[in-house]
C-alpha cells in the first residue's frame, strides 16, 4: 500500500492560522449572548405591557357596561359565583359580595370579562348587598343601588352623600397597607359601591404566596390596591371603581327631564335598537388585496316628526373581532415579508343620517371610493385595529355620539366593515337614543306695585 503525501497542505499546515483565537470567540459569544438575552427581555416586557393595557381596555368596557345596565334596568348587578349570571337569593338580595362579572346577565361573551391571560374578572360590591333588610332600606342604604325588587330604588340621597359615607363601602389605596386608618394622602378612591379587578399574569397562585398588595386585592374584605406595575415586589393586577356618583349621575340625568318624546312605554325619552352583529368584508382573503369586502348594517330610530331637529344622545357598544390589518399604524410602510407590499387598511365606521348607503353591502369595492360614500353623513368616524400575535385580537368600544333628529325626526345609523377577510367581525350591542328636552320655561309674573303704607314694596317685580 502506499501513501503520497499531498506536499501542498503540508505546506498550508505548516503556515500560522489566521481567524478568531477561543478567548475572542468567546467574548464575540458573551457579546451576542447579551445582545440576544437583552432583546427577549425587552420584548418579553413590551408583549406584558401590551397584554395589561388590554386587560385595562376590557375592565373600561365592562365598568360601561354595568353602568348602562343600571341606566336600563335601575339596578346593579349582583357578583357572579361563575356560571355567568349574577346570584341572588330567592329575597332578591346577593348572594356575594365578592364574585366574578355576571357576563350573561350582561349580554357578553365570556372572553369579554377576561384578562389576557384568560381568567374571569374579579367583582367586588357594598357588603350590605347581601342582607335584604339593608338592601330594601331604601333609599338611604348604599345596598339600595342592587335592589332589583321594585327598581329604581336609590335617588339622589342614597348614601353615601357629603357628610355620610354609608355602611360597608370599599376602599382603594395606593399602599399595600389600606385599612379603615389609611390616610387621605394614600386613598386613590373612598366609599365605592363597586371594584373591578384584573389579576392578570399570576391569577392562578395561591393567596398565601403573593406579595402584599396583591394578597389584599383578594382578601374578601372593603380594601383594595392600585399601584404601579412591578418586578419585585410582583404586581401586575388592574382595578377599575364604579361610585354613586357616577350611578347617581345617570339616574339624575332622568330625574330633571320634564318633558320627553313617548316612544317606548316605562323609558319614555329612549328608543332601544338592540344589537347587531355585522360580518366581515366579502374580500379575498388577501391582506394586501387593492380592493375590499364591505358589509352594511342599517338601523333607524324613530322619534316622530314633532321632534324634527332636536338632539339626541346615541350610544352603543362594539365589540370587534379577529385578524384587522392597518396600513396606517406604520405609516403605510410596505412590509418586507411579502415582497414589499402593503397592507390593506380594513375600518369599522359609523355613518350617522346619511344617504343610502345600501348598496356597498356585501359587495367588494375601492377602499377610498367605499369610504367616500359616507362623505355626506351628518357624523362619520372611522376605526382602526391592528393584528398583534401576542393577544386575541378583540377590542372594545363604547361609544356616544349627539346627532340632530331628521325631518322625520328619526336616527339613521349605519354600521359597516371594510376588510380583506371574513373571520374580521363587529358586534354591536346596547344601541339606545335619549332625547332630553328642556321643561317648559317659568312664565314672567306679574310685575308687583308699591302697596300703599308700606314703602318696602316698592320696585319689586
Amino acid at each position: 500500500m502506499y501513501f503520497v503525501k499531498n506536499k501542498s497542505l503540508s505546506k498550508q499546515c505548516t503556515n500560522k492560522e489566521s481567524g478568531f483565537s477561543l478567548v475572542e470567540l468567546g467574548v464575540v459569544l458573551g457579546i451576542v449572548g447579551i445582545l440576544v438575552a437583552g432583546s427577549i427581555s425587552v420584548f418579553s416586557e413590551q408583549k406584558t405591557h401590551v397584554q395589561w393595557q388590554e386587560s385595562d381596555f376590557k375592565l373600561q368596557f365592562i365598568k360601561k357596561a354595568l353602568i348602562n345596565h343600571v341606566a336600563l334596568n335601575k339596578f346593579l348587578l349582583c357578583p357572579d359565583d361563575g356560571n355567568g349570571f349574577e346570584n341572588r337569593s330567592p329575597d332578591g338580595s346577593c348572594q356575594l359580595n365578592v364574585g366574578t362579572v355576571p357576563f350573561l346577565s350582561l349580554g357578553l361573551s365570556e372572553t369579554a370579562v377576561q384578562d389576557s391571560w384568560g381568567n374571569r374578572f374579579g367583582y367586588a360590591v357594598n357588603q350590605d348587598a347581601v342582607n335584604v333588610a339593608d338592601m330594601t332600606n331604601c333609599p338611604v342604604n348604599t345596598a339600595c343601588f342592587f335592589n332589583n325588587i321594585t327598581p329604581p330604588a336609590f335617588d339622589l340621597t342614597t348614601l353615601p352623600v357629603m357628610g355620610n359615607a354609608g355602611n360597608n363601602n370599599l376602599r382603594v389605596c395606593s399602599v399595600n397597607n389600606c385599612t379603615a386608618a389609611t390616610p387621605d394622602i394614600n386613598i386613590n378612591s373612598d366609599n365605592l359601591v363597586a371594584v373591578l379587578i384584573a389579576f392578570n399574569e399570576n391569577a392562578g397562585v395561591d393567596r398565601d404566596n403573593l406579595d402584599v398588595a396583591e394578597e389584599e386585592n383578594r382578601d374578601d374584605d372593603l380594601f383594595f390596591v392600585q399601584a404601579e406595575y412591578s418586578e419585585v415586589p410582583y404586581f401586575d393586577d388592574l382595578i377599575q371603581t364604579i361610585s354613586a356618583n357616577e350611578l347617581k349621575k345617570r339616574f339624575g340625568l332622568e330625574l330633571v327631564v320634564e318633558n320627553v318624546a313617548n316612544n317606548n312605554p316605562g323609558n319614555p325619552n329612549e328608543v332601544v335598537a338592540g344589537s347587531v352583529a355585522i360580518a366581515g368584508g366579502t374580500g379575498d382573503n388577501d391582506r394586501y388585496s387593492d380592493n375590499i369586502g364591505v358589509n352594511v348594517e342599517t338601523r333607524i330610530l324613530q322619534f316622530g316628526a314633532e321632534f324634527a331637529g332636536q338632539t339626541v344622545t346615541l350610544t352603543f357598544d362594539a365589540i370587534i373581532e379577529g385578524g384587522w390589518e392597518d396600513a396606517g399604524a406604520n405609516g403605510g410602510t410596505p412590509d418586507t415579508r411579502w415582497d414589499g407590499k402593503i397592507e390593506t387598511q380594513d375600518r369599522f365606521m359609523v355613518g350617522l343620517n346619511g344617504g343610502d348607503v345600501s348598496n356597498l353591502n356585501d359587495s367588494l369595492v375601492n377602499l377610498d371610493d367605499g369610504v367616500a360614500e359616507f362623505d355626506n353623513h351628518q357624523v362619520t368616524e372611522s376605526f382602526y385595529y391592528d393584528e398583534d400575535l401576542d393577544t386575541d385580537n378583540t377590542w372594545y368600544e363604547s361609544l356616544s355620539y349627539d346627532v340632530e333628529l331628521d325631518s322625520s325626526g328619526n336616527v339613521k345609523m349605519d354600521l359597516a366593515v371594510f376588510s380583506t377577510h371574513v373571520s374580521e367581525t363587529v358586534t354591536v350591542e346596547n344601541i339606545k337614543a335619549v332625547l332630553y328636552l328642556p321643561p317648559p320655561s317659568v312664565p314672567k309674573l306679574p310685575e308687583v306695585q308699591e302697596i300703599t303704607g308700606i314703602p318696602e314694596t316698592a320696585g319689586l317685580e
